[in-house]
């Protein structure tokens, strides 16, 4: 028998990760951190640093993350998976300044021979072989983050939901062609070529506050189903409050700076 989230007892359903999803909290991430053939259990997204300098707010940011995973582990009483919880930091030089597309072209690559790596030494298992048990479709397979330039000004900036990272989603494909993409980009948003919100560019703003909640929805829902337009980071905001909403105040200033001289 198991305990659902709203205190029912039902019989079990003889499926682990099945029975973890009824019971809630953040059971489904300690079922999906493993599997047999693995020789570890680990969770937690990747982050990149695509932006050179600004060691305080780089540092910061990753600071403010463990904090808040701690922090929202111990609400929830989850505390022992603080243990095998690994934001895995990817800080190289070749990819400062690279884009969301290349940061994702290299995450697509990273993915596979990092599950290999975890691979019980002597297997005669592949990655293919255990392809069956989805281990390459949990949040943190499917989804990265990224810390980029205005992502470090967000440290500076932290009104209302606080600094944020960009989370990118691993399969996303354009659908623009080159020519198309060169149109520029619709104002307020910070990607795309449309004027439409719902417009899918394969990224979005995730505040820090949000790491555990993205982490484990992403076991259950799709893409599709959280994804909001950047700046946008759940529809409501306006040019006040918005994410990058100091690099127009600054460009204001500086207009109005000119025009009075």
């Amino acid at each position: 028998m198991i305990t659902t989230t709203t205190g029912k007892v039902i019989p079990s359903t003889s499926n682990p990760r099945l029975d973890a999803k009824f019971q809630g909290g953040y059971r489904i991430i300690r079922e999906d951190m493993t599997c047999a053939e693995f020789h570890d259990s680990v969770w937690g997204f990747v982050i990149y640093r695509c932006v050179e300098g600004n060691d305080a707010a780089w540092n910061s940011i990753l600071e403010q993350l463990q904090s808040r995973i701690q922090e929202d582990l111990k609400d929830e009483q989850f505390q022992d998976l603080l243990l095998f919880h690994d934001l895995h930091v990817i800080d190289d030089k070749s990819l400062y300044e690279a884009s969301v597309d290349e940061v994702r072209a290299h995450f697509q690559a990273w993915v596979p021979k990092n599950l290999e790596a975890r691979l019980h030494p002597g297997t005669k298992c592949t990655i293919s072989d255990v392809d069956y048990l989805s281990v390459d479709i949990t949040p943190r397979y499917k989804y990265c983050l990224v810390v980029d330039e205005i992502c470090l000004e967000s440290v500076e900036h932290p009104e209302g939901l606080g600094p944020v990272v960009k989370l990118v989603c691993r399969d996303w494909e354009c659908l623009w062609s080159p020519e198309e993409k060169l149109q520029g980009v619709q104002p307020p948003f910070h990607d795309g070529i449309t004027e439409y919100y719902d417009e899918d560019v394969g990224w979005m703003y995730m505040p820090l506050l949000f790491y555990m909640d993205k982490y484990d929805n992403f076991h259950d829902w799709c893409w599709d189903d959280m994804y909001v337009r950047p700046p946008f980071i759940d529809g409501s905001e306006d040019e006040t409050d918005m994410v990058g909403r100091w690099r127009r105040k600054k460009v204001v200033n500086q207009e109005k700076e000119v025009s009075e001289t």
